[in-house]
């Protein structure tokens, strides 16, 4: 009897121990999902916009190149980079920023380089 009590209550604390408790403001959890999702979303818009621009060759080379697609793929970049600031500002969860400041660097090197290369065409 000793010992199933024992593994009862055991069995009990580890499924405690699994489960993942968020406690604080809901509002702030709200505001962090919304720009996850944000983020995400600009994200993937700018991953498809660049796939098709890839797909789509012409007669001088890979659509990119053109001047108005990459202006289109540049100003999406802005964009994305701009709300990123946004949500950033608005977020509290250190991890979450933290995060975001590290994915808001990394699209910033991309729009300086997609700049450089329409800065380079003719």
């Amino acid at each position: 009897m000793r010992a199933a009590v024992l593994i009862l209550v055991v069995t009990g604390a580890a499924l405690l121990s699994a489960c993942e408790f968020e406690g604080g403001d809901p509002v702030q959890h709200a505001l962090r999902d919304a720009a996850a999702t944000r983020q995400a979303a600009a994200l993937e818009t700018t991953e498809e916009q660049e796939a098709e621009a890839i797909r789509r060759p012409t007669a001088s080379g890979p659509a990119l190149d053109e001047p108005d697609e990459l202006s289109r793929l540049i100003a999406a970049r802005r964009q994305a980079v701009e709300e990123t600031r946004a949500a950033l500002a608005a977020i509290a969860d250190p991890a979450l920023k933290a995060q975001l400041a590290k994915d808001l660097k990394a699209e910033e090197a991309s729009l300086r380089a997609l700049e450089a290369r329409r800065a380079a065409q003719p």
